[in-house]
């Protein structure tokens, strides 16, 4: 159709596409309740230029599929973009002013720094109109690294107490500094935002960077303002709707086992209509597989066959049991259960047990004989 069209409409050079999204090994699905909703990112205050930085460093020029992965979307971004890129700034800036002014200023020739920075500047372009995002980030954050170590060979920190070597405190500040500003040339196009806050409040400038301010050597900096927070990892808490580990069993006491004395006994719930027990569809599930879950502290990850299909559920019962001892062994799950998004993957059911205020859980367990399937009445 932009072929026959004729002027003033074109055929693109170029069709910038990847593969499918995935969190946690899962493809997105709104009926089955996996994904992450953008929305939902922006409400709790995540900054979306977060989730950019961690897309463009997972894309390339083919058309795979990319993962979501929240434990490396904390460590990405925290490491990267506030260790490497932000740290540069927030350490090199605070010498500057303090002790000249806001001054840069660059010992002997300083030819090699703009030529560098155009060589790096000519490779990460080249990796951006090639589709290759994860290797310009890549490229990027080799940069970062090399300032980082510069830095810290040259110890600023011990030549700002000797006077006799304030010439090269400014030439190591100001060198990184200008590092600095490459890196936010080159990053512009995936964080426009905080490259355009450097820009001005920083560098000074009256505009956002453009792509030839990459070589040029800056000869001023304004006092150094925050420029990014760290991810907390609560906030991913958030973003998949879990305050916390939500415990994954339930409090009954089993009824033909009385509390021993110094066990008191829970106080009588409120009554409930038979229709509205009937809702819970409660089965007996074999647990297949059990393992322990990464990072967490009270979970274990347990997959369940109840007879039609083979369900994972996160279960707060680590402290009582041994996943391999729990495999073969006969359960009680709730199946109709709304499915949880939480941190570590998808929560699709409850397992019943019983606990009290004294220490110990216990898993209710089924008869011999019982199949995976069964209704529970």
């Amino acid at each position: 159709m932009l072929k026959f069209a004729g002027k003033p409409y074109k055929v693109p050079d170029k069709v910038y596409v990847h593969g499918f999204i995935t969190v946690s090994g899962a493809k997105m699905s709104k009926s089955r309740g996996t994904g992450i909703s953008p929305l939902r990112y922006l409400e709790i205050g995540m900054n979306p230029e977060w989730l950019r930085y961690y897309i463009a460093a997972k894309l390339n020029a083919n058309v795979e599929d990319l993962d979501f992965n929240p434990d490396d979307f904390v460590a990405r971004v925290n490491s990267d973009l506030i260790g490497k890129y932000v740290n540069i700034a927030s350490r090199a800036a605070s010498f500057i002013t303090k002790h000249f002014g806001g001054e840069l200023k660059y010992e002997g020739d300083a030819e090699p720094l703009v030529q560098g920075a155009r060589v790096t500047a000519m490779l990460v372009r080249a990796s951006y109109e090639s589709r290759e995002f994860g290797r310009a980030i890549r490229d990027v954050m080799t940069t970062a690294d090399l300032l980082n170590q510069l830095f810290d060979a040259r110890q600023p920190w011990v030549l700002a107490k000797d006077h006799a070597k304030q010439s090269e405190l400014q030439d190591v500040c100001s060198r990184v500094l200008h590092g600095f500003k490459l890196l936010s040339v080159l990053l512009a196009p995936v964080l426009p935002r905080l490259a355009e806050r450097v820009a001005k409040e920083l560098f000074g400038l009256d505009r956002t960077f453009m792509w030839s301010d990459a070589e040029y050597l800056p000869h001023n900096i304004r006092p150094y303002r925050h420029l990014m927070t760290r991810v907390d990892p609560t906030q991913l808490d958030a973003l998949f709707d879990v305050e916390k580990e939500i415990p994954q069993v339930t409090s009954t006491p089993h009824p033909a086992t009385p509390p021993s004395p110094e066990v008191a006994r829970p106080a009588a719930p409120a009554t409930i209509a038979i229709d509205d027990f009937a809702k819970i569809d409660l089965r007996v599930a074999k647990i297949v597989k059990a393992e322990h879950v990464e990072g967490a502290d009270k979970l274990l990850k347990l997959t369940l066959d109840i007879g039609t299909e083979e369900r994972t559920v996160f279960a707060s019962i680590k402290s009582a049991y041994d996943p391999a001892t729990l495999v073969g062994r006969l359960t009680v799950m709730v199946a109709n259960l709304a499915p949880r998004k939480m941190k570590f993957g998808l929560s699709q059911g409850m397992i019943l047990a019983a606990s009290g205020d004294a220490p110990g859980i216990y898993m209710l367990g089924v008869d011999a004989g019982a199949q995976p399937g069964m209704k529970v009445k």
